[in-house]
């Protein structure tokens, strides 16, 4: 708890520090690394990041929205203290309505931390889609009044078909010398308004998105464990670049075990901030100039690419005739 508190008492400072200076390390890296994407053709399997680790995978007739969280309530003070949090109906329309979504296959959610899972009932319910995650998400999907029948748990190793998409649950790690705290899991039924650490992690996946045109590696949280993406393949990750402790170490479980030749970094940005503010990056926990230049040095070879907050673009070039 004391190290936690600390740890935020630091982010509060270095959030302060970075408004009153217009601190913005990385941001002219991250412009720079600006994804090229072809154009979109019929049928073409598109990605919108929506902050954080918030992404929407489809090709106009499947649809799968991972990890979304666009209430973002506002301050780190508010975090520390552990106050009450609930999803915002409201914001979650507007977001829903500027990305264009009006109905999903399926919610999928990597943990149950708020800044992963807070959203996810709500969109599930507005949307129509199934719900997939721990039994920590699903518990959050019943204390939203979810039914039975549009929930499914999934553990490392399941799979499940939406249409075009194949999604895949892998079982990771958290990223942080914590383990991701809070811990454990959400072991009722949990409604809203309900407290920060009541959001427990609930276990942590990495999840894969298989598409005729290729596949999408979903990494959210910078941990891993060591050999479990050995028996998968991924074309492109989005790789989550918050508490990476060793880069060279994570790169090679994840990236390399994957065969990746592409990365687009997620959780990068300061999710204490409404979506509508300018984007800026996590303070101290996230460097995204070191990450670029790191990623230069280690793997040249690698393509780093960047998006912009609620633009889709193609990841896959379209087939030859």
């Amino acid at each position: 708890m004391a190290g936690r508190i600390a740890l935020g008492l630091l982010l509060l400072l270095a959030g302060v520090l970075a408004a009153a200076w217009g601190w913005r390390p990385g941001l002219d890296a991250y412009a720079e690394h600006a994804y090229r994407a072809p154009a979109a053709a019929p049928g073409a399997l598109t990605a919108t990041w929506l902050g954080n680790t918030a992404l929407l995978l489809t090709d106009g007739s499947s649809s799968v929205l991972i990890d979304p969280y666009f209430t973002r309530p506002p301050g780190l003070i508010r975090m520390l203290a552990n106050r009450e949090i609930a999803s915002n109906e409201a914001v979650v329309r507007d977001w829903l309505a500027r990305a264009r979504i009006e109905r999903l296959d399926a919610v999928l959610v990597s943990h149950s931390h708020f800044d992963h899972a807070l959203d996810a009932a709500t969109v599930a319910r507005l949307t129509g889609a199934r719900l997939l995650g721990s039994t920590s998400t699903l518990n959050l999907g019943r204390g939203a009044g979810l039914p039975e029948a549009q929930l499914r748990v999934m553990q490392g190793g399941d799979a499940a078909r939406f249409g075009t998409l194949r999604v895949t649950f892998i079982g990771s790690r958290h990223a942080g010398a914590t383990g991701g705290a809070p811990t454990g899991d959400i072991t009722s039924p949990l409604g809203s308004p309900a407290r920060y650490l009541d959001y427990r992690q609930g276990g942590t996946y990495s999840i894969l998105v298989e598409h005729a045109q290729g596949q999408v590696l979903h990494h959210g949280s910078a941990g891993f464990v060591p050999g479990a993406l050995k028996a998968y393949h991924a074309d492109v990750v989005f790789l989550g670049v918050a508490l990476v402790d060793d880069l060279p170490a994570y790169l090679t479980e994840v990236v390399d075990a994957a065969g990746a030749q592409r990365v687009i970094p997620v959780h990068w940005d300061d999710f204490t901030r409404p979506l509508e503010a300018p984007l800026r990056p996590l303070p101290v926990v996230v460097r995204l100039d070191r990450f670029f230049a790191d990623m230069q040095r280690l793997r040249p070879a690698i393509a780093v690419q960047t998006l912009e907050l609620n633009r889709p673009v193609a990841l896959f070039a379209p087939a030859t005739p």
